[in-house]
């Protein structure tokens, strides 16, 4: 009996019969490997592709960025700019300015140093650039000679400086008094002190330059209460009373000087008032070489505060706010718009005055007595914001040095 046919089988098990068109295991891998050289060349080509605008491409989808976010890392490519190397990169050094920055803003227009009680020390500023320096009062029980001590004062106490010292030396020199200079050819200050207040009895006594501050004081004589001091530099110091006359303190008392009430003296150069029966009143400028008097403007002398002269005898202050300047040369008034009652101070030329004043702002004025044309010639320094401000009423000294920029 005959059988059906057997379907053959190829080693794989596969029932397919090679003589039925069939396609080989062979045959079809070559077309799958062919399809994926092209998929790999394709992705290929599109790389390269996209390297080439990868520049644009970073600045576009950098706009979305957060800016507090690190810089990406960057791929060099051909369109990349290079980077200078480090080492060619100018960097400027960390103390020199920018080229053409602007000068530091100076602290005043003048030049030189100011030096004035700031409370329980001494402050010493630089007006050009406004350094400040705190100097501590010390008290001292050594002997310590004052002939070449410069004295500060603010009515309550008197600081002797020695500007020479770096840093200078300053000591106490005499609490709740004032030191002087005295014209007595036996004594070279005067050491003056009111203990029961402004209003009470002023004791005063003299020592010589020889003495220490430790040392032995002569002791001259007590004056009646409300008796007022008029100084004048270096020419000595005449005690006022309320009403009157004017007295100068010796080494024996009190001795008269004038029978008016003395206002403000320089050597033999004496501003006092007088008055008659009536008490009406006039003020003069009187000098003592030739005794000649004469009346000073009565816008001058309107409100009187403290009256001083300059070191040439040209220059009349009155230290009113606002103050007046008035040329006993020229006899012009001026009427100075910055506001006194700072204890003025003179330059040895004269060719300016300067003050404190501190019911505002802390300042220092320096007027010029004879400006330039079309300038008023004051100079403002405001102190305050330094950190030591003026004591009240408080005398300063300048250094030789100050000068106009």
């Amino acid at each position: 009996m005959d059988g059906a046919p057997l379907e053959t089988r190829d080693d794989t098990g596969n029932g397919e019969d090679p003589g039925d068109g069939g396609v080989s295991e062979q045959s079809r891998r070559l077309p799958a490997a062919a399809g994926l050289v092209g998929v790999l060349v394709a992705l290929v080509a599109g790389l390269w592709l996209l390297s080439l605008t990868g520049d644009d491409g970073a600045s576009t989808g950098s706009q979305g960025s957060d800016p507090q976010d690190g810089e990406p890392s960057e791929i060099p490519t051909t369109s990349s700019p290079l980077r200078e190397p480090d080492d060619m990169v100018e960097v400027a050094p960390a103390a020199q300015e920018p080229a053409g920055a602007p000068p530091a803003e100076p602290f005043s227009g003048l030049e030189g140093r100011l030096v004035y009680l700031s409370g329980s020390q001494v402050a010493r500023v630089d007006l050009s650039t406004g350094a400040l320096e705190l100097l501590p009062i010390n008290a001292t029980e050594s002997p310590l000679q004052i002939a070449d001590l410069e004295f500060l004062s603010d009515g309550k106490r008197t600081v002797g400086i020695r500007p020479t010292d770096e840093p200078p030396t300053v000591v106490l020199v005499a609490s709740r008094a004032v030191v002087v200079p005295a014209a007595h050819p036996m004594v070279d200050y005067w050491v003056v002190t009111r203990p029961e207040g402004p209003n009470g009895l002023m004791y005063m006594a003299g020592w010589q330059s020889y003495s220490s501050l430790a040392g032995h004081l002569m002791w001259v004589a007590e004056a009646p209460p409300g008796t007022e001091l008029v100084t004048g530099g270096e020419s000595g110091v005449l005690v006022v009373p309320p009403v009157g006359s004017t007295f100068r303190p010796t080494v024996s008392g009190f001795e008269i000087t004038s029978d008016h009430r003395a206002l403000a003296n320089r050597g033999n150069l004496l501003v006092e008032q007088r008055c008659d029966e009536k008490l009406a009143c006039t003020v003069v400028f009187l000098d003592g070489d030739t005794g000649e008097a004469r009346d000073l403007p009565r816008d001058f002398v309107d409100e009187l505060h403290e009256i001083s002269i300059s070191p040439d005898g040209r220059w009349l202050l009155n230290d009113t706010s606002p103050a007046w300047l008035f040329d006993l040369d020229t006899e012009e008034l001026r009427l100075l718009d910055v506001g006194g009652y700072g204890r003025p101070q003179w330059s040895e030329d004269s060719a300016s005055v300067a003050w404190l004043t501190t019911d505002r702002t802390p300042t220092l004025v320096v007027m010029e007595t004879e400006p330039p044309e079309g300038e008023d010639g004051s100079h403002l320094v405001e102190l305050a914001g330094l950190g030591a401000d003026p004591s009240p009423g408080t005398t300063f000294l300048l250094d030789s040095t100050l000068s106009l920029r």
